[in-house]
């Protein structure tokens, strides 16, 4: 299963460890919604709902519009922990920035009793034994105690996930806590694609609560583990190739604009503390791209120095020769598949 429409293009990597794509079915894959940079540089907006989300799965995590919240999808179910603390099961139609889903099949168990996190991450890898995978997790039963996480709902002009955290995250601790973690360990695919490491959202058994995990201590729980082969990108954005090759610099003005809401030339400029004629140059490139639309007259209509601003729901996709040629240099058996807006996936 995959993401239906409208999202505009998906792109597929494939670990880079000699394996056989015909071994490869077609439910072992982790599906992400989004290239991880564009979250973690403030961009929050919903590109998709939950509904197109949970085409590709019944496991996962990740967040809602305006970074309002840890999402956790448990058995096709997609919940919403608030910065409160209170777990609410969310409407399909709620819009999301950024999902992971996968499917668990037949999953690798083992019980787990009196260890921590620490030692949870080494249980994944012993199941495992690869470090190159990507790896399906869910961790169920009793705890002695959690600590956990959410923040609020972010207003525009964004900032980026980070200075949100800082500022903003709410942590608290369930002393003990009977539930369910679910998430993913991931490699360093591609800097800036994927969050390496282990990643896990938590619900307790009532549904009434839960939160990004930072630690916990488990009493008695079960882990269950699956291998995905392939990481699917859904991306609103054009195409994966282009945002796979945008420069640091480039970056850095998508932030700007991103977390500070349309600005001129002179202002982007100011604001980065570069030359007017870096940011021209800077600004040409992305709307080259369909990365930045030009607001001719002004905020409003109301006329003005035309100001520029972010454009990641861009309505078209993009293929020329170097869309191949970068996917062979980022993996062994690539493939990029594009699909247009209205058209069924599965």
């Amino acid at each position: 299963m995959t993401f239906d429409a409208p999202l505009v293009a998906a792109a597929t990597l494939r670990r880079s460890h000699g394996m056989d794509p015909r071994q490869c079915p077609a439910t072992d894959v982790t599906h992400q919604l989004q290239l991880a940079h564009v979250l973690l540089d403030g961009g929050f907006d919903g590109v998709a709902t939950l509904e197109e989300a949970l085409a590709g799965g019944d496991h996962g995590l990740g967040t809602v519009d305006r970074l309002d919240g840890e999402l956790v999808v448990v058995d096709g179910e997609p919940w919403r922990v608030d910065w409160h603390g209170v777990a609410e099961l969310m409407p399909l139609e709620t819009r999301t920035p950024f999902v992971i889903v996968s499917t668990l099949d037949s999953p690798r168990t083992v019980r787990l009793r009196d260890v921590n996190r620490d030692a949870v991450a080494a249980a994944v890898e012993s199941l495992v034994d690869d470090a190159g995978a990507v790896v399906s997790v869910r961790l169920e039963g009793v705890f002695s105690s959690v600590l956990v996480r959410s923040v609020p709902p972010q207003d525009p002009p964004y900032r980026t996930y980070a200075e949100v955290c800082v500022t903003d995250e709410v942590r608290w601790e369930h002393k003990p806590f009977y539930g369910v973690f679910v998430g993913f360990r991931f490699p360093d695919l591609e800097p800036g694609a994927t969050l390496p490491g282990l990643h896990l959202h938590g619900l307790d058994r009532l549904r009434t609560t839960g939160g990004h995990n930072y630690e916990m201590q488990v009493k008695d729980a079960v882990l269950s583990v699956g291998i995905s082969r392939d990481v699917v990108m859904h991306l609103p954005d054009r195409t994966m190739t282009d945002l796979l090759e945008t420069p640091p610099d480039m970056r850095a003005v998508q932030r700007q604009l991103l977390r500070s809401g349309p600005r001129t030339i002179d202002e982007l400029a100011r604001s980065m503390g570069i030359g007017t004629d870096a940011a021209t140059v800077r600004i040409e490139w992305l709307a080259d791209r369909g990365f930045v639309t030009e607001l001719t007259g002004g905020i409003g209509g109301l006329g003005g120095e035309p100001r520029w601003q972010t454009a990641l729901k861009a309505p078209g996709t993009r293929t020329s020769g170097r869309v191949a040629d970068l996917l062979d240099s980022l993996t062994e058996t690539p493939v990029f598949t594009a699909h247009t807006p209205g058209e069924r996936r599965g």
